[in-house]
């Protein structure tokens, strides 16, 4: 996706560019205690359209009304902004969380948590937090949206895609997937065996070895 919009942007010889992805690091791991049942993490710029977070809290406005869900959000909330106005309208405030300012550490143990986790970007360059999400095996509900598919790979293995900005599919995918504790653990082993195969130091360092080469 990045390459594709480099030459677009900057008439880039398309030859000239080798394509090698960020790595995810060794802490990000399956947790070792239960997952908190209801918890859906996200980690995004919280007054940052382009992250899509009004989607996310409008589908869990609608998801609130029937089921006992918490969503815990990695970002800094800006006072008085876009998203805090949103939650205030939609009634949800008890049910947000904000975290930030966290090691690494303690973000794995976020991210670890969480039933599910939900990228609902609208465009993403790469999307490093997927990539990480995954190596904790946390099943995903993602966008079809920059390069993230490429991320998660084949539809439906590591993540359930979905339209961008599409409240409805995104609540309903969130539902489905709620109510699939296998198809959530299936999700998360498949995700955590993609990112040691593609995005470990590893594999990036042998990306770079044979791009020198």
């Amino acid at each position: 996706s990045s390459r594709r919009d480099i030459i677009a942007d900057f008439g880039v010889d398309p030859s000239v560019l080798e394509v090698i992805t960020l790595g995810v690091d060794d802490v990000f791991v399956p947790p070792t205690a239960p997952r908190v049942p209801g918890r859906i993490v996200a980690m995004a710029s919280a007054d940052a359209p382009m992250k899509g977070i009004a989607t996310l809290l409008e589908a869990f406005a609608k998801l609130r009304t029937e089921r006992d869900l918490e969503l815990m959000l990695v970002t800094t909330l800006k006072a008085g902004g876009r998203t805090e106005k949103l939650i205030d309208d939609l009634g949800i405030a008890e049910h947000v969380r904000f975290v930030n300012g966290i090691s690494d550490a303690e973000l794995v143990d976020v991210m670890g948590s969480a039933e599910l986790a939900c990228v609902p970007s609208l465009y993403e360059g790469f999307s490093l937090p997927t990539a990480e999400l995954m190596a904790c095996a946390t099943p995903l509900v993602v966008s079809r949206a920059g390069a993230i598919p490429e991320v998660v790979g084949e539809e439906g293995v590591c993540a359930t895609l979905v339209t961008p900005g599409d409240v409805g599919e995104l609540e309903a995918a969130i539902a489905e997937l709620l109510d699939d504790p296998e198809r959530r653990a299936a999700m998360g082993r498949a995700g955590r065996e993609r990112v040691l195969e593609m995005f470990s130091w590893g594999a990036v360092a042998k990306a770079t070895a044979a791009a020198y080469e």
